[in-house]
């Protein structure tokens, strides 16, 4: 059994989740990514041994139920201990509400969503089982307010927040920190999957501004065992979440501001 703590990842083949595994390798955790892209999970486990530390990834997609319980049995076999879990693996779908196919939405909730769910169902009693551990679900500042083009990824990203906000007062006489990650615009692969994707994004930064997906990471890492609800990133994300709060016929303009701006950007592709 490893004396090292131990944090599981999902969607560790890019962005935030590979980032998230590197900062608890340099923490010294040993870590378990997972993602589909095998060869990109060899890459990044060789990094995080580099980094000194324990590393055994699973190729995992978190839309299969039974491959995200093998995730944590394997986790947890090979350690004796979950310290951590990190419900990161999610994808966008671009496409107006009324234009968006029902298998793509069914598709990005089976991800999306529903990984989310089978990674917190499978690993709870495995960390009340040890009587602590937390549980970090990544949704979006998209989860507070929905934006135009991407109501498939915003429905996602609120089911998350409510699924995380009602695990968190379930367990937490329990031991076992959950904490909702809220990040803004992410220099990720999010919006570069598709040409008009590509031309969202551009609209989009122009409103909010383009974090690190490293910075989002060790974030995650710097809080893991203390108790934090909630991480929103950026003066923007957070100007978002408390406008659409507080003033939500203000924040439809801006989105509409942005829907328009995102209209001429396709018009002229």
């Amino acid at each position: 059994m490893s004396e090292r703590r131990v944090a599981v990842i999902t969607g560790a083949s890019s962005g935030i989740g590979m980032e998230t595994a590197l900062a608890f390798a340099r923490k010294g955790y040993a870590v378990v990514p997972a993602a589909r892209r095998a060869d990109r999970l060899e890459h990044l486990a060789a990094q995080c041994r580099a980094a000194g530390a324990e590393a055994t990834p699973v190729v995992t997609d978190v839309a299969e139920e039974q491959q995200v319980n093998d995730l944590v049995a394997r986790a947890a076999d090979e350690y004796g201990r979950i310290d951590v879990m990190v419900n990161n693996a999610g994808h966008g779908v671009f496409a107006a509400v009324h234009e968006t196919p029902t298998e793509e939405m069914r598709r990005i909730f089976d991800v999306n969503y529903f990984g989310v769910f089978y990674g917190c169902r499978a690993v709870v009693p495995e960390m009340l089982r040890r009587g602590g551990g937390h549980i970090f679900n990544v949704s979006s500042v998209i989860g507070k307010r929905g934006t135009p083009m991407h109501g498939a990824y915003c429905a996602t990203k609120f089911a998350i927040a409510g699924l995380t906000e009602s695990l968190r007062v379930e367990l937490m006489s329990l031991g076992v920190h959950v904490t909702l990650v809220c990040p803004t615009t992410t220099d990720t692969e999010f919006f570069d999957r598709t040409p008009a994707g590509r031309k969202a994004g551009d609209g989009f930064r122009k409103y909010v501004s383009t974090m690190s997906a490293a910075v989002v990471a060790r974030k995650i890492a710097a809080v893991a065992g203390r108790r934090k609800p909630e991480l929103v990133f950026s003066p923007g994300g957070k100007f978002l979440a408390l406008s659409a709060a507080l003033a939500p016929g203000l924040t439809d303009q801006l989105m509409k501001l942005y829907r328009d701006d995102l209209t001429e950007r396709l018009k002229n592709d």
